[in-house]
């Protein structure tokens, strides 16, 4: 058989286990039937009535097969007659064949897996009760006949408990944890440039193999209203002037617009039977182009709807059940790209600030110290002195500066590390265009320069050299910063020592807050130390978290 034989049988027999069961049915009374003829010593009693009774329960099972096979209103609507038959057919054809030691015995095994199958573990508990009674009834009228064997009779009869009971627990769970398709089979076949709502929308359609679909979606607490629908391959969003959904009790049904009928299944596992025009807007319905097909509802965290699927292929009472898990599956994409979007605005604004800081800590220190020297320019113009030689070195202060932003847009946009020895480097470059800008001393000493650094750290090192420079001469009037930098397992120790002014002893020590608030932000901790005549801070930044 080809795979696209395959495929096929497996689509007859997707989501449909009322199929299953008729099928099932179908083949084991023809079994039955056959087994029976074959064996000229079976039935014991009742020949005439027994063959009838096959032939007669045999015609019934093709029958509902056939009427079924597409139909899932007759499907539920008969779901309950025909699993009587099933335990009715099972009691006559034991006892008619040898009674406890019948070969069909385990015909009980139908009834039993339906009841679990299609409802719950309720309707399940009552097909074995009934079974077993009705074992045990027609145990007793047969006893005391010659093919009567008290001991196969008491232990067939333990079989059908324990199995019973099994069932029975099968179908406690089985519901709870019924799981018809996982996400991630489905969602990389999503094209992930679409809306969310095209995505949202587009996983239910492809799954259930929809002709179209709609998701409407409002606020919660509110109608929903705001509408898209994928029609015909085209998209197109569209406003609900009244709620499609007149009920909303339900959380998934089945409709059908033309025949007015609709089907949902109750928590408690049985079906119940409703008129559409009851849970739906039917001239709304007409308008969206619905005509056959389920609904189920849709919820974010704050979001509430309902999604439409019209024109499902082989539609099944068990699209109930999957419709809740489509619409769960909706929201889940929904509330996923709601995430998605917050974390996006949350870097956005962390990555805003932290430019912010950046251009802070380099252009405006820079101009700052710019100014300052403008300042003594200016001075020395008044004075009569020579400033040719001075504006030249602004010049050339400003062009490097110049290169430096280029630099820093550069690195922004690498993704890699830097070798520590690089980053000295820069940073020595770096505190001789700081001496000259602000008219100090600044020197770098680095210990183990073999190792490796972060691209983002090497940025937050230029950055924190460039504020403690400035806070030195600004706010202490160091003339001398002498910078020490040096990796220690798996930390970064950065310590900057000034001759400035410092705190005295009954001064307050307060941590320059742009120093901080870049270290926090490298997962780092910053320590000052201060006395009169000097300052030192020490600044530890993990090396993973700057990554």
């Amino acid at each position: 058989m080809s795979l696209q034989q395959l495929t096929a049988a497996e689509g007859l027999f997707k989501y449909q286990s009322g199929r299953v069961i008729a099928l099932g049915r179908v083949m084991l009374v023809t079994l039955f039937f056959i087994a029976i003829v074959l064996d000229r010593s079976e039935p014991e009693r009742a020949v005439v009535e027994t063959y009838s009774l096959l032939i007669l329960y045999a015609a019934g099972a093709v029958a509902l097969a056939v009427t079924t096979w597409r139909n899932w209103w007759l499907d539920a609507r008969l779901a309950v007659p025909a699993h009587a038959a099933d335990m009715a057919v099972f009691t006559a054809i034991v006892f008619s064949s040898n009674g406890t030691t019948s070969p069909f015995f385990l015909f009980f095994v139908l009834p039993l897996l339906s009841a679990a199958i299609r409802w719950s573990w309720r309707e399940t508990a009552l097909t074995a009760s009934a079974l077993i009674v009705l074992y045990l009834i027609a145990g007793l009228l047969i006893a005391g006949t010659q093919s009567f064997e008290i001991e196969r009779f008491v232990i067939r009869s333990g079989h059908l408990l324990i199995l019973s009971l099994l069932l029975i627990w099968f179908g406690i769970h089985e519901r709870a944890a019924r799981l018809f398709f996982r996400l991630e089979d489905f969602e990389s076949g999503l094209d992930e440039q679409q809306s969310p709502l095209a995505r949202a929308l587009g996983l239910p359609i492809q799954v259930a193999s929809a002709k179209g679909g709609a998701l409407i979606i409002g606020e919660a607490g509110e109608a929903p209203s705001d509408g898209f629908g994928i029609f015909g391959g085209k998209q197109r969003t569209f406003s609900a002037e009244r709620p499609l959904v007149r009920d909303g009790s339900y959380s998934a049904f089945l409709y059908d617009v033309d025949r007015n009928r609709a089907l949902t299944r109750l928590a408690e596992g049985h079906f119940q039977f409703l008129a559409a025009s009851a849970v739906l807007d039917l001239d709304q319905a007409r308008e969206l182009g619905l005509s056959e097909g389920v609904i189920a509802e849709v919820r974010t965290g704050t979001q509430h709807g309902w999604l439409v699927l019209s024109g499902v292929s082989e539609l099944s009472t068990d699209f109930i059940d999957l419709g809740r898990e489509l619409g769960r599956a909706a929201g889940f994409i929904l509330d996923r790209h709601a995430l998605l979007a917050a974390i996006e605005t949350g870097a956005a604004a962390r990555t805003r600030l932290s430019l912010a800081r950046d251009v802070h800590d380099s252009i405006v220190q820079f101009l700052a110290g710019t100014a300052f020297r403008i300042e003594a320019i200016r001075r020395a113009a008044k004075a009569g002195s020579d400033i040719g030689a001075e504006l030249e070195e602004l010049k050339r202060l400003l062009l490097e500066e110049q290169g430096e932003v280029r630099g820093f847009v550069t690195a922004l946009r690498r993704d890699r590390e830097v070798e520590l020895a690089d980053a000295v480097a820069e940073l020595r470059a770096l505190a001789e265009r700081l001496s000259q800008q602000w008219s100090v001393v600044c020197r770098i000493s680095a210990d183990d320069e073999q190792a490796s650094i972060p691209i983002r750290l090497h940025l937050d090192l230029q950055q924190l050299l460039r504020e403690a420079v400035a806070n030195a001469v600004r706010h202490g009037g160091a003339d001398r910063i002498d910078v020490d930098l040096s990796v220690d397992d798996d930390l970064l120790q950065l310590s900057v020592a000034d001759n400035g002014r410092g705190f005295g002893p009954t001064e307050p020590t307060t941590e320059p807050w742009s120093l901080k608030e870049r270290v926090e932000r490298a997962n780092g901790s910053l320590r000052l130390v201060s006395s009169p005549g000097s300052t030192n801070v020490y600044i530890s930044l993990p090396l993973a978290g700057a990554a």
